[in-house]
């Protein structure tokens, strides 16, 4: 499979247009990708978010997962909910941040 750039950025932005419609309100940004992967996505949880996560991360992970099937891009998803962020800044332990791949 040949890969672009441009491909590889038509991918991320509709993940990350995906992640804004099921997670409303969340800061959604890409980061350079950590080891092998071909992006990073990372979404933060407004700090008041009480909803449950499951249903939106299976639909994120179903839809990256056959883009990495179909086209050969390794799109990972990083979900942080606020109590990540504020352990964070207030303590050395941190709380699990959910990658999905």
């Amino acid at each position: 499979m040949r890969k672009t750039k441009k491909e590889l950025k038509r991918y991320v932005d509709e993940i990350c247009e995906f992640a804004r419609q099921l997670f409303p309100r969340a800061n959604v940004r890409v980061k350079p990708p950590y080891e092998t992967e071909d992006a990073d996505i990372v979404v933060e949880l407004p700090e008041d978010w009480r909803g449950g996560i499951a249903k939106q991360k299976r639909l994120i992970r179903k839809r990256t997962w056959d883009i990495l099937l179909d086209k050969g891009y390794d799109i990972v998803v990083f979900v942080e909910k606020p109590s990540r962020r504020k352990a964070d800044r207030d303590s050395k332990t941190k709380e699990k941040t959910s990658a999905m791949r």
